[in-house]
């Protein structure tokens, strides 16, 4: 879905926009593109401070329409990943961790590649990290990515080291082994094997 030119672009833009319309009860603010609940920068009264660098962050916005992408479906919110230092936004998807996902892509290129860790266990857990990761990653506000293996498999912000998003990974599923037969294993027919059923059949013609 287009930004309207007179709209507002950017995540702290959209939310400083967004603030006077929520303390207005008379105003329906839900359908207002804002920084979501719980995401960087998301505030209630002062306006977000712009950051230095590109940082992640999610915008959404109440919709209850059929979904922008022509499937058909009704979405009953839009999500857009976008950055707290720059007004760069990702495309309308319907859910949080897409939009996540699409601002990693936009603020810290390469995260994808990066190896999955076990969720965090113990003293020695982050200097595993760090050994891992490129230096200084933490310190620009990267992410961490670890292998989910409890019921939480959302993405989580403000949970890596250096106050970044903890992005969750599915581990592999496992497949139970199949055993293959090579041979062709002999067929019964009323205790007899099916060789002895065809000699059988044989000696009566």
């Amino acid at each position: 879905m287009p930004t309207p030119s007179d709209e507002p672009r950017g995540a702290v833009a959209r939310h400083t926009a967004y603030l006077p319309h929520f303390w207005d009860k008379a105003t329906n603010s839900r359908p207002i593109w804002r920084i979501d609940w719980g995401q960087p920068g998301f505030t209630q009264r002062i306006p977000p401070e712009p950051t230095a660098d590109h940082r992640p962050t999610v915008l959404a916005r109440s919709w209850d329409r059929p979904a922008p992408d022509g499937t058909g479906e009704t979405w009953p919110y839009l999500h857009r990943g976008a950055c707290l230092g720059c007004t760069w936004e990702g495309p309308d998807r319907r859910r949080t961790d897409e939009a996540v996902e699409d601002a990693h892509d936009h603020t810290h290129p390469g995260w994808r590649d990066l190896p999955a860790v076990p969720e965090h266990q113990g003293r020695r857990w982050l200097a595993h990290v760090q050994h891992l990761y490129p230096d200084g990653w933490f310190d620009r506000g990267g992410p961490v990515r670890t292998v989910r293996t409890g019921i939480e498999k959302r993405h989580r912000p403000g949970a890596a080291p250096g106050g970044g998003y903890d992005l969750a990974v599915q581990p592999p599923r496992r497949k139970d082994p199949v055993t293959a037969i090579p041979d062709v294993l002999p067929l019964e027919f009323g205790g007899r094997v099916n060789g002895e059923l065809h000699a059988t059949l044989g000696k009566s013609g």
